[in-house]
């Protein structure tokens, strides 16, 4: 639930953002409409890039993703050409030579 507020924020922030920029080069500064949607669309995109990189939650946080602790295993078997490649994995390769 957290992560949603956070998106909904960050989103609710950009578009006041965009309307804020729009109402003051069109009514403010007297700007026309062109150009007055081309720097509240700027100003939309500098707002998103910073809402998309506060809203996700952080790692380290202590979330879902911390868990306490705990460590997921998973145990994957290979042929001898495949390589299995992961996050945080551990990979024990036995070779039988028969």
């Amino acid at each position: 639930m957290r992560l949603v507020l956070r998106w909904s924020a960050a989103v609710a922030v950009a578009a006041a953002g965009f309307a804020l920029a729009w109402w003051v080069c069109a009514k403010l500064i007297g700007a026309d409409e062109g150009v007055s949607l081309g720097i509240a669309g700027a100003v939309l995109a500098v707002l998103l890039a910073v809402g998309a990189w506060w809203a996700p939650p952080v790692a380290d946080s202590g979330g879902s993703d911390g868990g306490g602790g705990r460590r997921g295993v998973q145990k994957a078997r290979a042929g001898r050409d495949a390589y299995v490649a992961g996050r945080d994995m551990t990979i024990n390769q036995r070779r039988q030579d028969e």
